[in-house]
């Protein structure tokens, strides 16, 4: 029996790891801008540099990378995390995210992205959609946003 439950418990660390492998590669994709839009108008591109789990039970992923509006570019860091509970009742079969990227700096174009990643895999090519809202830190400025592979 002890054999059987170490069994199990090593399989899970397995395939958790490989999880949490999977998720971050897709995240960085190919180390390749996601492509998308700030305020609906202006172009935005963003790149993952870093990724990793920070909490493999809770598919926490701590991130380093930057955007970039319109050549104007500003490092962020922040964390993306599984959540369980929008992707179970997802139509769709996606798998939900929460996002928190804080951008380095204080002027008034530095600011937060907090919104949803959306995962949908498939064997042709994964999907990934960011969207949420951007604000800036003096709270005087919010526009939608979103950047996809």
């Amino acid at each position: 029996m002890k054999k059987l439950f170490f069994l199990l418990i090593m399989i899970f660390g397995i395939f958790t790891f490989f999880n949490a492998q999977e998720v971050e590669k897709l995240i960085k994709n190919n180390n390749e801008f996601l492509i998308g839009k700030i305020d609906n108008s202006a172009n935005l591109k963003v790149l993952f540099e870093t990724v990793s789990a920070e909490n493999q039970e809770k598919n926490t992923y701590k991130v380093f990378g930057f955007s970039d509006v319109e050549g104007t570019k500003a490092y962020f860091e922040g964390i993306i995390t599984f959540d369980a509970e929008k992707t179970k009742n997802s139509k769709d079969q996606f798998k939900i995210y929460y996002l928190k990227l804080s951008e380095k700096g204080n002027g008034k174009h530095n600011g937060i992205f907090s919104g949803e990643l959306t995962i949908k895999e498939s064997s042709d090519k994964n999907q990934l959609k960011f969207e949420g809202t951007w604000t800036n830190y003096g709270d005087t400025l919010s526009f939608p946003f979103y950047f996809n592979n």
